[in-house]
């Protein structure tokens, strides 16, 4: 706890606060040793703060450490504690995946514990610093960190999850061959693809006319993909237009037509048997993240896509950085 003491009662306890002296810093959380009392007394200080542990404490570090491993899951680093904060980072290439209410039921729950973390379902880089958890006092009741400890639904709650070995087809359809255009497609996928470790196995041209592409989604040509994105020279404007009506004949489903997320509003998601189905809108050509980012990422992270689910992408959907002119 922390207490106001004379300068003499304060050896071996910890310096609260940090103290600029003639040049010379004692700084907070420091044990104060014989010499730090006479450089005190000699510059006049009566009375300094200090935090004074008792049996039922344990230290921040060790705290912070133990909280950490409690939370966290899999492909996550924690670093060793330095002054009650423990840094969190990613061990590959993936997505952070976590449940926000419970990383607000931690924090509202205890007074003296600080996790923050970046924003869920963001995809993160190998050696990424994510999160952190802090202990904000010099230690904290072992009562309070085990009642922490106790609370099955934070084991393992933080996670990295990696891609699944996914076999991606792309498929073009076009009336009139463009390469300049299908290279940029192409390319623009990939690049996004390469942020979480995978590629494209193949790409698929064909006329842009419902019978041409079902005949390419009942041939053996896409067999082993578990992801199909269909790209077509004309955005899909309407549930019942060229890419979702041949999805349908070739005995597919759609799911959802539309999303509300601007770039990306013209977007198709569908299954095909075991297969997903991505109607691929005409943004997905810019490198800037956009609305067919959400999709991508979800499917590549097999996350269960509903109506539902792509009704949520409107929270955080706009993607536009607009001023108005006055």
């Amino acid at each position: 706890m922390l207490k106001l003491v004379l300068i003499n009662n304060s050896y071996k306890k910890i310096l609260a606060h940090s103290i600029n002296i003639n040049g010379t810093k004692l700084n907070k959380g420091k044990i104060i040793d014989k010499g730090d009392i006479k450089l005190l007394n000699n510059y006049g200080r009566q009375q300094i703060y200090i935090f004074e542990k008792t049996p039922e404490h344990i230290s921040e570090n060790k705290a912070s450490f133990q909280i950490s491993k409690h939370i966290t899951g899999k492909n996550i680093l924690i670093n060793n504690p330095v002054n009650g904060r423990a840094d969190l980072f990613s061990k590959i290439n993936g997505l952070l995946d976590y449940d926000s209410k419970l990383l607000f039921n931690l924090n509202y729950s205890n007074d003296d514990l600080a996790v923050a973390m970046i924003k869920p379902l963001e995809i993160v880089k190998k050696n990424q610093l994510i999160g952190n958890v802090k202990i904000l006092p010099y230690a904290t009741t072992k009562k309070s960190l085990k009642k922490t400890l106790n609370i099955e639904k934070y084991l393992n709650f933080i996670n990295v999850k990696k891609a699944r070995n996914k076999n991606i087809t792309l498929l073009i359809s076009a009336d009139e061959a463009d390469t300049k255009s299908n290279n940029k497609i192409v390319s623009s996928v990939n690049s996004r693809l390469l942020n979480f470790d995978l590629n494209l196995k193949q790409v698929l041209y064909c006329k842009h006319n419902v019978n041409d592409i079902k005949n390419i989604l009942l041939s053996k040509n896409i067999k082993n993909s578990n992801l199909l994105l269909l790209y077509g020279s004309t955005s899909i404007v309407d549930k019942n237009d060229i890419v979702p009506k041949a999805l349908k004949k070739a005995k597919g489903k759609v799911i959802a037509y539309g999303a509300p997320t601007d770039p990306g509003n013209l977007l198709m998601y569908g299954t095909l048997k075991n297969k997903q189905v991505i109607g691929v809108p005409g943004c997905a050509r810019s490198a800037v993240r956009n609305g067919f980012d959400l999709i991508l990422e979800k499917t590549c992270y097999d996350f269960s896509i509903d109506k539902k689910v792509i009704a949520e992408l409107s929270s955080g959907g706009l993607f536009k950085k607009v001023i108005r002119k006055k």
